[in-house]
């Protein structure tokens, strides 16, 4: 007897709905394999480039786009360049391709030769994104003042995309340019900062950059021209040396260490080991909770020290020589003068007196003995080198001839009466640049050569931009006993940096120095609001990153 024959199990019900949407999605998909099948067949005229990994040595030949012009015309060329700008407008591709500071307009047209799938691709290629074109040099009949390259523009033969930006930016570079004060939308400055390397694609904030190195490169060309050696001192410290305050601590293999807040002890130490003349570029580290427009917790310090035979005058002429040499270099370069000017305006620095000037105030001359006549003894070293310098009492009494509260000669300038002196010297002498000498007392370290004449004021001085300090120095007490006495009537234990001392114990050579700001110099040079401007990534009390 045979088994019963189940019942078939009834067939599941399919939802329409349900059944139209895996449909449609199967009809999507197929398409995008015919697209992507389609694509294919331009993968060596536009789409993703191959990604470098040091496959291949100098197998192509890139242009760069500051070379691009009007004698390349009709030639085929290949830039890498950021995709700046891009635009679509019917059978039309415009972009604007950018190259730090260069630019120049390419643009693809559908037809014979150019697939419309080029100039699709074209315009939706994400702004910022690095792409390498192969293009024909073509001369235009009318200048293109959007871009640096006004002659020339591209036609695009191919386009690959080597690094693909993020659609969203978290500002854009139109915006980052903007004039400080122009309409439109204005970038938090901490927005900026947390996304430096983006800010600094902006023409201005590239070319603050160039400046800044070119101020350090001068600084080092003058000096090793000047017979002074580099040197390096170091940064981790036994002890807080310039009076214990403002300094960083860390751990250093279970005992107490510091950063150094600058090269000035082992400079000084240099020169006793008879090197001469010396000078650092290098990091300086203070621990000030200065929240101000021009202080940073860690910046690049330019630091010198020289043997001086018998006057602290000798290191105000190498000063004085080294800005000069500095100042007339940096305007050789235009090109990046003139993109920061385009963004924050600034006047050029005068840091020389004019002869008139000179004639109708009675500034003293030093190198000819011509005593100064100046109501507030301004004296300049020579006719040729004319930045002038001022006692600081005297410059204390410029202030009072218009402060309602007056000021003694011994107290210290606030930030505000210091841009007001400046403004004063300005008026007066027609000058960015100046330095003033013989500060009091109260106001220096320990290791400050007091005035033989008077030892409320000591042999020391400040040197200006802008009406803001730029640089610090002094005569230093080269003497351990009158050394160790200056410490002690200011309550300084030197104990700590007992070797510092001992070093003038074997025959001292009389000495004197500066120390400048790197940052702060290219920020007062370039009249920027913001020290944080001329600092790649800043460091301040409330910034650590990025």
């Amino acid at each position: 007897m045979s088994e019963p024959v189940a019942a078939a199990a009834p067939a599941p019900k399919v939802d329409p709905k349900e059944a139209r949407k895996a449909a449609r999605l199967a009809e999507e998909q197929a398409k995008a394999r015919e697209k992507a099948a389609a694509l294919a067949a331009f993968a060596d005229v536009f789409g993703a480039a191959k990604l470098t990994q040091s496959t291949t040595h100098k197998s192509v030949v890139f242009t760069d786009v500051a070379n691009l012009n009007a004698s390349l015309d009709g030639q085929q060329v290949t830039v890498r360049a950021r995709v700046h700008t891009t635009r679509k407008k019917g059978k039309l591709a415009f972009a604007v391709l950018r190259d730090n500071t260069d630019s120049v307009q390419a643009m693809a047209a559908a037809g014979d030769d150019t697939p419309k799938e080029l100039v699709d691709f074209i315009g939706q290629i994400p702004c910022e994104s690095i792409v390498d074109v192969v293009a024909v040099v073509s001369k235009v009949e009318a200048p293109i003042t959007s871009t640096s390259q006004t002659d020339v523009e591209l036609k695009i033969l191919k386009i690959h995309v080597v690094s693909e930006a993020l659609r969203v930016l978290p500002y854009t570079i139109e915006d980052a340019a903007r004039r400080e004060d122009a309409e439109g939308i204005k970038i938090n400055f901490d927005t900026r900062l947390a996304c430096r390397w983006m800010d600094l694609r902006s023409q201005a904030a590239n070319a603050i950059f160039k400046i800044q190195s070119r101020v350090g490169q001068y600084f080092r060309e003058f000096l090793i021209d000047q017979d002074f050696t580099e040197i390096h001192s170091p940064k981790m410290i036994s002890t807080a040396s310039e009076g214990g305050a403002g300094v960083f601590k860390l751990g250093y293999f279970g005992r107490d260490a510091y950063l150094a807040q600058s090269p000035q002890l082992y400079k000084q130490m240099a020169v006793q080991g008879d090197l001469k003349r010396v000078f650092e570029v290098g990091p300086v580290f203070r621990a000030e909770n200065s929240n101000t427009h021009r202080h940073l917790t860690e910046f690049v310090g330019l630091d010198m020290e020289m043997a001086i035979n018998e006057h602290y005058y000798e290191v105000l002429d190498v000063a004085e020589a080294l800005f000069g040499f500095m100042f007339v270099k940096l305007l050789k370069h235009t090109k990046e003068l003139e993109a920061i000017r385009a963004q924050y305006t600034f006047e050029d620095l005068v840091f020389q007196v004019t002869p008139e000037t000179i004639a109708e105030l009675g500034i003293g001359i030093i190198d000819e003995n011509v005593p100064s006549t100046d109501e507030y003894l301004a004296r300049i070293h020579n006719r040729e080198r004319r930045m002038i310098r001022i006692p600081y009492a005297k410059c204390i009494a410029l202030l009072n001839t218009i402060l309602e509260n007056k000021l003694e000669e011994t107290e210290d300038i606030n930030t505000a009466n210091e841009k007001l002196l400046g403004t004063l010297i300005k008026k007066r002498y027609g000058v960015d640049w100046f330095i003033s000498d013989r500060f009091p007392s109260a106001c220096r370290p320990f290791y400050t050569m007091p005035c033989p004449d008077d030892e409320r004021f000591t042999n020391s001085y400040d040197m200006f931009i802008r009406g803001e300090e730029i640089s610090s120095g002094a005569q230093r007490i080269h003497d351990p006993e009158l050394l160790l006495a200056r410490a002690k009537s200011l309550n300084v234990d030197l104990t700590p940096i007992k070797d510092y001392v001992d070093s003038f114990r074997l025959g001292a050579w009389p000495h004197g120095g500066f120390g400048v700001g790197l940052e702060r110099v290219a920020m007062l040079y370039l009249g920027l609001s913001n020290i944080r401007y001329a600092s790649l990534f800043p460091r301040d009390p409330q910034r650590i990153t990025p």
